[in-house]
């Protein structure tokens, strides 16, 4: 699965099924509001109905309709500099987009924003709607969104390919893709852990504990047999991934 060449959600998101899809869409909400609306540009590898930004000098405005979930509009703002964690939102409405976009058009700073909208977070995680910020870092995970952790691509793609592993928190770090059973820190994880092995291969490795040494369940294997015997290996009642830290008095395996 690749995020990036989603249709547009239709049921959800009926406005972007006319030309011009999501940059007319705002468009016609800027001029019910009385304001201009410059041209928008695609984004690199999305279709154009479901994804557009604008620049202000170096800083970025970045729209995403890609979540065929839910109804959801999420946007990016770069710094002045062009810094890509400047700040981030979701919303449903399409008019709240367009009423941000418009004052940073203006010349409003990520600060002046973020007074005037507390639904702006400085990372993507912290502004996906509760009780959507796995499937929200799955999505930029697909997506290869540099505003998060990213992982082997193939990787990614086999262990979402897998209807039981989307249940829990991507975490790849220094080569290795682990899938958490909550979203920050502390983090536990119970789900055995992908390793790199080398020439595009990897070993599925299961969680450690102060009991319990790991032990590699397989070596040297393809993406599609890792991920496929990290599912089968999800221990009973483990699952799904809570949102924020395991809880300290949780017994860890």
């Amino acid at each position: 699965m690749n995020e990036r060449s989603s249709e547009v959600p239709s049921e959800l998101c009926p406005e972007l099924l006319a030309p011009g899809g999501l940059w007319e869409a705002l468009a016609r909400e800027a001029a019910r509001r009385g304001h201009s609306a410059e041209p928008m540009d695609a984004v690199e590898g999305f279709d154009p109905a479901v994804a557009a930004c604008c620049r202000r000098g170096e800083a970025r405005f970045a729209v995403y309709a890609t979540n065929g979930d839910e109804r959801e509009f999420r946007f990016e703002i770069s710094t002045d500099s062009g810094w890509p964690w400047g700040a981030f939102g979701s919303t449903a409405d399409l008019a709240v987009v367009a009423a941000i976009l418009h004052a940073w058009r203006g010349g409003a700073s990520i600060d002046q924003l973020r007074r005037e909208w507390p639904l702006l977070a400085g990372d993507p995680l912290d502004a996906a709607p509760p009780g959507r910020v796995v499937s929200t870092a799955w999505r930029l995970t697909l997506e290869r969104s540099p505003v998060i952790r990213l992982g082997d691509a193939e990787l990614a793609e086999a262990l979402y390919a897998q209807p039981t592993l989307r249940a829990f928190f991507p975490f790849p770090s220094h080569g290795a893709f682990s899938l958490l059973s909550c979203t920050a820190d502390p983090f536990h994880a119970e789900v055995p852990h992908v390793t790199p092995a080398g020439e595009g291969l990897w070993n599925v490795v299961t969680p450690s504990s102060p009991q319990i040494p790991s032990r590699v369940l397989g070596a040297r294997l393809s993406a599609c047999e890792a991920a496929a015997l990290v599912a089968a290996n999800v221990p009973a009642g483990s699952g799904p991934a809570i949102e924020g830290g395991w809880p300290t008095s949780a017994t860890t395996a």
